[in-house]
């Protein structure tokens, strides 16, 4: 037995969703994030850190400890979003979180030395792919890729 749903969609209104299956830049983008999001993850998860994850040890690495309010400034993640990863990665003794020196309504995140020792092998691993990926697209067009993707990001922030 089939089941025949009726489509109640005016001509005009298919017409739209037939174009935000060709031009919605968030569906485009998010099915791309998906997809590389797994080829990273893939060579980076043996490390014992998603590449999600990768972000938050880079920011502490090259920057040191950071504010939580920075540091998800810096990752552009909103702080519960970001406090949730990071109680992962505390429960796994990889961070750590305290409360700053002069204001105790300041938490601080550090990466441990457990943390640290995660970071390497998943940069090591980060390098392959990194490099895979840049075999496959090239280095000139990630490059571009890159720049296109802060103007496009500059462009809907103002």
């Amino acid at each position: 037995m089939y089941l025949h749903l009726m489509n109640y969609m005016t001509p005009e209104e298919l017409e739209v969703c037939w174009e935000v299956r060709r031009m919605c830049a968030c569906d485009q983008l998010r099915r791309v994030t998906r997809g590389v999001t797994q080829v990273y993850d893939d060579a980076v998860v043996a490390s014992g850190l998603r590449i999600t994850q990768l972000p938050i040890f880079v920011g502490l690495a090259s920057e040191g400890d950071l504010s939580l309010s920075v540091l998800a400034d810096r990752l552009a993640l909103d702080r519960t979003t970001l406090t949730r990863n990071l109680k992962v990665l505390e429960d796994r003794g990889l961070i750590l979180t305290y409360e700053h020196a002069d204001d105790a309504r300041v938490r601080m995140v550090a990466m441990t030395l457990e943390g640290s020792a995660l970071l390497t092998g998943a940069l090591e691993r980060w390098a392959k792919v990194q490099e895979f990926v840049e075999e496959r697209f090239g280095r000139e067009r990630l490059v571009a890729l890159e720049s296109e993707l802060s103007a496009f990001s500059k462009a809907l922030s103002t």
